[in-house]
């Protein structure tokens, strides 16, 4: 999928009306619930790729193997695709909405919620891309190497205060409210561009558009984040370790 999902979807289902095309509205049913669990295998490292066009996405750690999902929906269509192959030791787990989402009227009524934990082990690197909705991704217990999130349109959470090796951050802030949880104990350094609305740091100190912590600089372990674009208001805390 695309960089931000809304969008694509804005511009399918524009399409599609010029088109002269009728995109009928989805069959909405009664709630119900799917679990996919996912094997590490031979995978020394992996690349996981979650992708949402609308609902909700919870993601944690503490999975027995790479990946222990519950999801629940309303829409029989829009049973989410998991996909997963190993190759020289990389794994590449994909997780994301039916391409038949595109284009369609969403119910009022819809229900997608997707919960999502993932392994602790392996080294990982991590891409989320939400369209419309509610984000809660709490990284914490997870061997992050890279992460990359696309906020998407609604409310958004990102919890990295429990980082404890070098992560590298890039944060696309979208439309909406979006709060940053970071470490007090490791270095951390905030950098916003590209006309984010309004930027709240909590406990930072900022100089210009860049905001760092007491321990930037001091700390064998440092977090960067970069965090570009969006509309709406970006909050900053750092988050004390004993507290989590």
């Amino acid at each position: 999928m695309n960089r931000s999902l809304c969008v694509l979807f804005a511009i399918a289902a524009l399409v599609l009306a010029g088109t002269g095309c009728y995109v009928p509205s989805p069959k909405v049913g009664k709630s119900m619930s799917s679990d996919s669990k996912v094997a590490v295998g031979d995978a020394e490292s992996t690349k996981v790729s979650i992708a949402v066009g609308v609902g909700k996405l919870n993601v944690t750690g503490g999975a027995e193997g790479l990946l222990d999902a519950r999801f629940e929906y309303n829409i029989p269509d829009w049973k989410p695709e998991v996909s997963y192959e190993v190759e020289k030791g990389l794994g590449r787990l994909t997780i994301e909405q039916p391409s038949s989402v595109v284009g369609a009227t969403w119910p009022s009524n819809v229900r997608y919620e997707w919960n999502l934990r993932l392994s602790d082990k392996l080294p990982m690197d991590l891409d989320v891309e939400m369209g419309v909705g509610k984000l809660d991704l709490d990284t914490r217990g997870l061997n992050l190497r890279h992460l990359k999130v696309d906020a998407g349109v609604g409310e958004g959470r990102i919890d990295l205060s429990g980082t404890t090796s070098d992560l590298v951050a890039d944060v696309e802030a979208g439309i909406g409210k979006l709060k940053l949880l970071l470490p007090s104990d490791v270095g951390v350094r905030v950098e916003a561009e590209g006309g984010i609305g309004h930027v709240r740091a909590n406990g930072l100190t900022g100089n210009g558009d860049v905001w760092t912590n007491d321990a930037w600089g001091k700390s064998k372990v440092s977090v960067r984040v970069n965090v570009e674009g969006g509309i709406g208001e970006v909050e900053i805390e750092k988050v004390a370790r004993e507290t989590i």
